[in-house]
């Protein structure tokens, strides 16, 4: 071999080596981000959960994630909870097919299952506080995730979006203290009629609205209480141009709730001790 090919060999090969010395931090950096990403994300919904449902530190929170499966079709619910947790399957006409120990391993286990959301219950002194329930709704640039929070009267608590691609000062305002407060304290068999007007914001009321993210909401409900009250009997005021994005999360929360409340009558009195 002369030494022209050798020179050859030996650029490949630190080549090679650069490159698999490459791969490997690019992988270790991915996975290490990608961890740190889940973590934050975990937080930020726990943070929005408590804020939403005015949680203090003794509360408990029961998540439940829904499924469909597609082989045998059936919507499957698992609960964590001290005990371990609590499997159900039901069928799609909504009768108990199966209720089981939800296994250490198989919380994990998603093969042949498409995800629903989920639902978060809420405790505070052993008595239920409220839920929160993730939902989603196509806007007017991509998927808006949001959740919406009912307390144990089954009134809206608060709709938090969580996640959205809306444009700036347009479809983005859906995700403002203002709109989303306009949601606040509709009773959740209300929701089924809720429509969206593009009629201007009466200025009171949107002032009011401005004064959500500025005072705590009991207080708010102190100050602008009877207007609030007058202003829940009727639509949800579009965003101004952004009638697309104000339509989509206001249907989004109508068929979260609804779906809940479906949902809710048939799980709950299989839950046990895992709620």
């Amino acid at each position: 071999m002369s030494e022209k090919q050798r020179e050859v060999l030996r650029i490949a090969w630190s080549m090679t080596l650069a490159c698999i010395a490459g791969s490997a931090v690019l992988g270790v950096v991915f996975v290490a981000t990608e961890r740190y990403a889940e973590a934050a994300r975990a937080q930020g919904e726990r943070r929005a959960i408590t804020e939403l449902l005015s949680l203090d530190s003794t509360a408990t929170v029961v998540e439940i994630r829904q499924y469909l499966s597609l082989e045998p079709r059936a919507v499957v619910y698992r609960a964590d909870g001290a005990d371990g947790g609590v499997e159900l399957r039901f069928s799609l006409d909504g009768d108990l097919l199966e209720r089981q120990p939800l296994a250490a391993t198989a919380g994990d286990e998603t093969d042949g299952l498409e995800p629903l959301g989920r639902i978060f219950v809420a405790e505070e002194n052993g008595a239920p506080a409220g839920f929160v329930i993730e939902g989603a709704s196509r806007g007017y640039k991509n998927v808006i995730r949001f959740f919406v929070a009912l307390d144990r009267n089954f009134e809206v608590a608060g709709v938090r979006v969580v996640e959205h691609e809306e444009d700036p000062g347009l479809g983005a305002e859906v995700a403002t203290p203002w709109f989303q407060g306009q949601y606040l304290g509709r009773a959740a068999e209300s929701l089924d009629a809720l429509e969206v007007t593009k009629d201007p914001m009466p200025e009171d009321w949107r002032a009011a609205l401005d004064q959500l993210a500025r005072m705590p909401e009991a207080d708010w409900e102190d100050a602008y209480g009877p207007l609030a009250g007058r202003m829940r009997e009727g639509p949800i005021h579009a965003v101004s141009g952004a009638t697309i994005s104000s339509e989509a999360l206001t249907r989004g929360v109508r068929t979260t709730v609804d779906h809940f409340r479906r949902r809710w009558a048939l799980i709950a009195p299989h839950l046990g001790g895992a709620s």
